[in-house]
């Protein structure tokens, strides 16, 4: 009896622990999303080429390409550098459908919203569905691989929740 008894105790111990690991990653991997949105917000080249895994890779279906992150950045940075500027505004946001890792490794899965003013004043909003592999390197977690898939609607968007 008493064995049954500490095993169930155990269970239930390695089942909190499990939940408080994966709500601890959830938690850093939120602030990771907000330090994402922060830099393009903000057209920071410089810091959002920070949240990038060295070896990181882009993978794109709309334009049928894969290259790194880096390659990737260098081609982003006209706009980002219009937003800082002032020139044009952003607005980034993300929401998730799927989330999935431990403590090392992440794999998200979800739809990114890109709302665009630019120079002109038209208004362009893109919904855009998106699988992300990150790691935690040096106790920082950087995006490993991007993979930009075809656009989402606005409804996909509203039925996934907010960060």
């Amino acid at each position: 009896m008493k064995i049954k008894t500490r095993l169930k105790v155990a269970l239930i111990a390695m089942l909190i622990t499990s939940s408080a690991i994966a709500q601890n990653r959830i938690s850093e991997l939120n602030a990771y999303w907000n330090v994402v949105k922060e830099k393009v917000e903000a057209g920071d080249v410089a810091g959002y080429g920070s949240t990038f895994h060295e070896d990181g890779v882009l993978v794109s279906e709309t334009s049928e390409s894969c290259y790194a992150l880096k390659k990737a950045l260098i081609r982003w940075q006209d706009g980002l550098e219009k937003t800082a500027k002032g020139l044009t505004k952003v607005q980034l946001d993300f929401r998730f459908s799927e989330r999935l890792g431990d403590n090392e490794s992440a794999f998200e899965k979800g739809i990114f919203k890109h709302d665009l003013l630019d120079e002109n004043g038209q208004n362009i909003v893109r919904y855009i569905h998106f699988d992300a592999l990150l790691v935690k390197k040096d106790g920082t977690w950087q995006i490993m691989l991007e993979h930009q898939k075809l656009p989402a609607t606005k409804e996909e968007w509203l039925a996934l929740n907010p960060l």
